[in-house]
């Protein structure tokens, strides 16, 4: 892994440290197919539930994986960042009382 690659990473766990959990339950869907490692989304999520990793299967050497994933906000930064519509967020819904 790349100096820039373990930058990014070690940003990601410094923000990671600062957050708790979100008490919502998105949920965040990555497809290791369309990701080129670029690490722009590990870049930009203020949560650090991002990290880049070294992928020997990936043609470009490097992807990204959903770390902690019970940090995420739903924020969407990720998956309006990504240039190769890898990452998406899904919001899941919120059960209403009485099982509606």
């Amino acid at each position: 892994m790349e100096k820039e690659e373990l930058k990014a990473n070690q940003d990601a766990l410094e923000r990671r440290a600062k957050k708790k959990p979100s008490a919502k339950k998105n949920k965040l869907t990555m497809v290791p197919l369309y990701c080129k490692g670029c690490g722009l989304c590990v870049h930009i999520c203020p949560t650090g539930t991002l990290q880049l990793y070294d992928d020997p299967k990936n043609k470009f050497g490097a992807s990204v994986k959903i770390d902690a994933p019970d940090f995420c906000i739903g924020c969407k930064m990720c998956e309006l960042q990504c240039p190769d519509f890898a990452l998406f967020v899904n919001y899941e819904e919120e059960k209403k009382e009485g099982g509606q």
